[in-house]
C-alpha cells in the first residue's frame, strides 16, 4: 500500500505556508497518478501559491512497484547502512519471502526517479549503469571542461537518453540495440553476480567490469 500524508512546508522565498502531499510510501500499481509525477520528475516538485517560487521538496520514501517486483528506498547518505540492514531483516519480519524482488537503494530525488524508469520500461539496471559508465567515460575525456559529476537514464519519445550532469548540459541517445548488445555480452557474468545488490550505481558497474 501506498502511504501518504499532508505537511506544511514554509516557501523559502516568501515565507508563505501551505500543504503539500509527502510519500513516504508510493505503490505505483496503486497510485499511478503519483507514479507519472515520478516518471516526469515533478513528484516533488514545490510551487508557492503566493510568490510562485518553485523548488524541491526533499524528503525520504519507498517506491514499490508490484508489477515488476521492483522495491526502491531512496534515503540520505547516513541511512544506507541501516536500510540494508532493515532490508536484510524485513521478510523475516512480515514472514513473507519475496526471492523474485530487486531492491535498490538510492540517495538523491534524480536516481530514485531514474530507477522508476527504468523498471517501468522493464529493463535491467544493471545494463544501464554499465552504458552509463561507458557513456561517462567517454564524455569525461571528450569534453573535459563540462566537469561531469553525475549521469541519469530517461526516456524520451521512445528513445534512450543520458543527460549529463556539470559545467555544460550534454545529453547522448544510446542506440536500443547497444542496451541489448550489452546485455546479451554480460549475460553469463551478471548471471553469475546475481541481482541481490542494493547499490547498483556507475561503482557497482566499475566493480563489476573490474572483475571481468
Amino acid at each position: 500500500m501506498s502511504m501518504e500524508r499532508k505537511e506544511t512546508v514554509t516557501c523559502p522565498e516568501c515565507g508563505q505556508e501551505q500543504d503539500f502531499i509527502v510519500w513516504h510510501s508510493l505503490n505505483g500499481d496503486l497510485d499511478p497518478e503519483a507514479k507519472q509525477q515520478l516518471l516526469a520528475g515533478t513528484l516533488f516538485h514545490f510551487e508557492c501559491n503566493n510568490c510562485g517560487h518553485r523548488s524541491n521538496v526533499n524528503y525520504g520514501m519507498l517506491y514499490h512497484d508490484m508489477t515488476n517486483q521492483v522495491m526502491v528506498y531512496y534515503v540520505d547518505e547516513d541511512s544506507v547502512e541501516e536500510t540494508l540492514a532493515t532490508m536484510n531483516d524485513a521478510e523475516n519480519k512480515i514472514g513473507i519471502p519475496m526471492p523474485e524482488y530487486r531492491k535498490r537503494i538510492v540517495t538523491d530525488q534524480n536516481a530514485l526517479r531514474e530507477k522508476a524508469i527504468i523498471f517501468d520500461q522493464k529493463l535491467d539496471d544493471r545494463v544501464i549503469e554499465i552504458i552509463k559508465l561507458i557513456y561517462y567515460s567517454n564524455a569525461s575525456k571528450q569534453v573535459p571542461d563540462a566537469n561531469i559529476n553525475a549521469v541519469y537514464f530517461l526516456v524520451a519519445d521512445g528513445k534512450y537518453i543520458l543527460q549529463f550532469i556539470g559545467d555544460k548540459p550534454l545529453s547522448a541517445e544510446v542506440p536500443v540495440e547497444m542496451y541489448e548488445e550489452i546485455k546479451r555480452d554480460f549475460a553469463e557474468q551478471l548471471a553469475a553476480v546475481g541481482d541481490k545488490d542494493a547499490l547498483v550505481d556507475l561503482h557497482w558497474a566499475s566493480d563489476f567490469l573490474k572483475r571481468e
